[in-house]
């Protein structure tokens, strides 16, 4: 296991141990925001008959050709059609069929002329003006043809993409499959929001947190909170084992004597990754695997806590449901004041943003308490490894927590 290393290593060491999880299949409904785990090739074509894109008459564009309100053409109508209608209808020249707005075309036909455009007398209409070739139809296929590719493993389903994957034949598709997660709170100290606080507690916040980031992104997860036994540890890892994809702790990440997750992990299928890393807040960092599952061991200051989850943990997550581990959009931003970090470090400062004649700046967020500052945070300053300082004016990169 690697110790004290730099956050980009950290972060590449996390991600080659992750992978997508297993695949299913669920219907339209159940797939909006969920990533697919197959390509998708269209098993119809969309329109599956060419239609009439206007109410009107289908006609042969031959026989109005010379068609004005001078010269109007004379056509017979023998038949209708309206949208979902199977009937094949054929006309010749001299010949229309009525057509309503999405109804098949009948055989013959190359063209409609829109309603505006005629006169209707009893079985016949005069018709007063041309109609090209092509006129007012949509063509069987025009909009997606069978075999056609229309979504590639690794989009993400939205709204819209399901209804092109409804119309080009398809009634579910293979997704990823959402990893469930145990969050595990660890310590004597740790209290459950909504009892009472003794001296010397203070409550969850960090499980909470956690818990509201994965309900945010829509994954499963359990939540347990544990004293600091090596036994009670033990039976809580043992019991969610079989039942989740990935481990979350809180607290007892550094590894002092009251620190008991790394020697209780340490005595079952552990396989340590890095412990440590060059990055503030959340230094104290750890990863492995447990049976082949994801185990983060995030530190206990809430915002060391939150840090190291947003930078390590969160990507892994993505990640295991086949996205793109970013997390979070990269943009640029000019500095309102300086900002300060420590060599060979990666630093992440707690930032709020202001658009100024279109500009985006930023600024750290200077609160006395490290809670408010969390909570009021819209983005956070990255100052990489190769930088100690940032001058106010410069330009630097900032991740959008949200929308400006």
């Amino acid at each position: 296991m690697k110790h004290f290393i730099g956050y980009k290593e950290a972060l590449e060491l996390t991600l080659s141990h992750v992978s997508p999880g297993v695949a299913e299949t669920l219907p339209l409904e159940h797939l909006v925001g969920r990533t697919l785990a197959e390509d998708v090739v269209a098993r119809v074509d969309c329109p599956s008959v060419s239609s009439s894109r206007k109410d009107g008459y289908a006609v042969v564009a031959a026989d109005l050709a010379q068609a004005d309100e001078q010269h109007p053409v004379r056509l017979t109508v023998v038949g209708r059609l309206t949208a979902g209608d199977s009937s094949r209808l054929a006309i010749h020249r001299g010949q229309t069929v009525r057509v309503t707005t999405g109804a098949p075309l009948p055989l013959g036909a190359d063209a409609v002329l829109s309603e505006e455009y005629c006169r209707r007398e009893s079985d016949s209409i005069e018709a007063f003006n041309t109609a090209d070739a092509g006129r007012n139809i949509q063509h069987q296929g025009s909009d997606i043809q069978r075999g056609d590719a229309v979504a590639a493993r690794g989009d993400k389903l939205t709204p819209a993409r399901i209804g092109l994957l409804a119309a080009a034949g398809l009634a579910g598709a293979e997704v990823y499959r959402h990893p469930k997660v145990a969050v595990i709170a660890t310590g004597d100290e740790v209290v459950i929001p909504g009892r009472k606080l003794g001296q010397g507690q203070l409550y969850a916040s960090n499980m909470v947190q956690i818990s509201a980031w994965l309900t945010q992104l829509g994954l499963p997860y359990v939540t347990e909170l544990v004293a600091d036994k090596k036994d009670d540890l033990l039976v809580t890892i043992e019991k969610h084992l079989p039942r989740v994809d990935a481990f979350l702790t809180s607290g007892g990440a550094w590894g002092s004597e009251r620190d008991l997750i790394l020697d209780v992990v340490a005595k079952m299928d552990w396989k340590g990754v890095y412990h440590r890393v060059r990055m503030g807040p959340g230094k104290p960092v750890g990863f492995g695997l447990l049976h082949e599952k994801p185990f983060f061991f995030l530190p206990g200051g809430p915002p060391s806590n939150e840090m190291a989850f947003l930078q390590l943990g969160l990507p892994a997550l993505l990640r295991m449901r086949g996205e793109s581990p970013v997390a979070f959009p990269t943009t640029s931003a000019t500095l309102s004041q300086a900002v300060y970090g420590k060599k060979q470090w990666t630093d992440f400062i707690h930032a709020q943003l202001e658009r100024r004649q279109g500009r985006l700046f930023v600024q750290p967020a200077r609160l006395n308490s490290a809670l408010q500052s969390m909570a009021q945070k819209q983005a956070l300053i990255i100052i990489p490894e190769d930088r100690e300082e940032f001058a106010a004016g410069e330009m630097l990169d900032i991740q959008l927590l949200s929308a400006t």
